[in-house]
This record gives structure tokens, C-alpha cells and sequence, in this order.
């Protein structure tokens, strides 16, 4: 019986239902290149992050996302980026691989514009070994296939300043058609990457005399269906952004508590937990999300150095 639920909810995943698609992140504002190809080369060097998130611990089946990002900055304006991910829901799983390219225009005052695009191919498969089937020789079963391949397209845009940002993105503009049948050719699909949207931004204000930010932050996500979901929060970043402490709230009854820890000025280690306040809660201690990564950090000539055996245009 436990198979055929998860069974169910898999197909529920594909299926023409007006519900999120697109992996679920809680920290999207510390590599928010995860939900907006624009932000590729933002960051004004180069990063690779491994990340994994566990949502509804200990329930049977439970959404489990992991993979690797990079992103980098090419001469002045041009921002590159790939990500390959992993996306796992009971017996269905969703492996894809997304490369992107931006494109930063500079303006006055530090203000700068970035517009990105991206490109990726996902495959979708269910492994129907870990399902019980109340007639195997039903014919729609046996013919149908155990994995389909499917690409798509996203957009972004990221207008950053380094005291705020907005950012906006939408992914799954194709709206790619996924069908495990026989014949998809000859019916209506099973299913279809529907569009995403996502806006956020985020405000940070340095306390007056003390090496303490405060940043409130929001996003806005909408995917075709009766009303958006909103999340909003606060980080508080301390000692340069060594360390960082947040509390976020994600409509209808999630919260969500992160940390960051950043090791020797390029290793960013971020923690989070998110739990519900609804009745859910009673049956899983929340979803967990990790992530580390490693920033490269640019070489800087060294200052000129005057001595009486040298003048103020010699270089060590």
C-alpha cells in the first residue's frame, strides 16, 4: 500500500496539477545562482558549491535534492554558470544538468544590471520496481517506458547594488511535454514542465559603528495556480560576513533557521532547518539543506614599496 501512495504522489508530480516542479531552496539568497541564471558572474569571481536538501525527514519517500553549481565572471561583463542536480521523490527521480550564460551591464554609482539565460536537459525516470501494481499485465504498464528526456530554457534577470538586489527568473519557458506512455504522440501528455516565476530581493543595512549587517529579505514564487507563495526573512551578518544567522518564514506554516560559517576567507559552509506549524510536523522533524562550497579568490598585486634604493613607480 505505502508503494502505491508514493506511486501516486510521483504521478501527481508530473501531471497536469498546478503545484512547484522546480527543486525547493531555503538558501537561495546565499547562492541564489540556484533559481537565476543572471547571477552567474556577480559575485565578481569564481565558485564552485555542493549542496543537499532532505525535505520531510523520516517520511516515507521524502524529496531528497543534492548536486554542484559553478558560476564565474569571464573578462568584465560575461558571466558563465552550470548546474547539475538530482531530484528524488519516491520512485521517481528527475537528473538534469543546466548551463547558462549572462551578460552584466554596468551603470553609475555600483549599480549593475545582469540579464542571463540558460539552456538545460533533464531526464525523468520511475523505477517501477519499488511499486506494487495491482495487475502487472495491465497494458498501459507494459508498454510504457521507465524514463523520458526532455529539455527547456530559463531567463533571468539580477539588478545589484552592494547594499541590495532584486532579481526575477522563469524557468520552464518551453513548457516541455513529459509522457512515460506508449504512444504520447497520438493523446494528450501526462504531463509538462509548467513555467516558474520567482522575484526576490533584499536590503542591507550596516549598523552604525558596529560590524553588524542587518539584511531583511523576500521572495515571491508563483507557479500556475491560484496564488503565490511568499517567503520573507532576516539575516544578520557579523565580523564581515564570517558568520551569519537567519530566520525565515515561507507561507502557508514554514519556518525556516539558517547559518553560515565562511573558513578561511573562500570556504562557505550554510546550514539550515525548516519546520512546519501546521499538523504535518507530527509525522517528520523537518527538512534539512547543506551546502559547501569554495570561493576563488582573486590574486592582488601587491602594493609599491619605497625605499631609498628605489622610487614611488617601482614594484615588488
Amino acid at each position: 500500500m505505502k508503494n502505491i501512495v508514493l506511486f501516486t504522489l510521483a504521478l501527481l508530480s508530473f501531471s497536469k496539477v498546478f503545484a512547484q516542479q522546480e527543486p525547493l531552496f531555503s538558501q537561495y539568497n546565499s547562492n541564489a545562482f540556484l533559481i537565476n541564471p543572471a547571477v552567474a558572474g556577480s559575485k565578481d569571481n569564481h565558485s564552485i558549491n555542493l549542496f543537499h536538501r532532505w525535505q520531510w525527514v523520516t517520511f516515507p519517500g521524502a524529496p531528497i535534492t543534492f548536486g554542484l553549481t559553478y558560476q564565474g565572471k569571464i573578462g568584465k561583463v560575461h558571466g558563465l554558470g552550470a548546474l547539475l542536480f538530482a531530484d528524488i521523490t519516491g520512485p521517481s527521480m528527475r537528473i538534469g544538468f543546466k548551463g547558462s550564460y549572462a551578460f552584466h551591464i554596468p551603470f553609475k554609482n555600483n549599480l549593475t544590471l545582469s540579464v542571463g539565460v540558460a539552456a538545460r536537459i533533464v531526464r525523468n525516470s520511475i523505477n517501477i520496481n519499488t511499486i506494487t501494481f495491482r495487475n502487472n499485465n495491465d497494458i498501459a504498464i507494459a508498454n510504457a517506458t521507465e524514463a523520458v528526456y526532455g529539455g527547456d530554457a530559463e531567463l533571468g534577470l539580477f539588478l545589484y547594488h552592494p547594499k541590495f538586489w532584486v532579481g526575477f527568473s522563469a524557468p520552464n519557458l518551453i513548457q516541455t511535454k513529459i509522457d512515460f506512455g506508449a504512444n504520447p504522440a497520438n493523446r494528450d501528455p501526462l504531463g509538462m514542465g509548467y513555467r516558474h516565476y520567482f522575484l526576490n530581493g533584499g536590503y542591507k543595512f550596516q549598523i552604525p559603528g558596529k560590524d553588524i549587517i542587518l539584511e531583511p529579505s523576500v521572495m515571491v514564487k508563483y507557479v500556475q495556480g491560484p496564488y503565490p507563495q511568499v517567503d520573507g526573512g532576516l539575516t544578520v551578518r557579523l565580523l564581515k560576513d564570517q558568520i551569519a544567522f537567519g530566520v525565515f518564514y515561507r507561507n502557508p506554516s514554514f519556518i525556516s533557521i539558517q547559518s553560515k560559517f565562511l573558513f578561511d576567507n573562500s570556504i562557505p559552509l550554510l546550514l539550515s532547518f525548516d519546520f512546519s506549524t501546521a499538523p504535518f510536523q507530527n509525522y517528520s522533524i523537518g527538512a534539512t539543506e547543506v551546502m559547501l562550497g569554495y570561493d576563488f579568490i582573486k590574486n592582488v598585486d601587491p602594493l609599491p614599496v619605497e625605499t631609498p634604493e628605489t622610487n614611488e613607480n617601482t614594484r615588488f
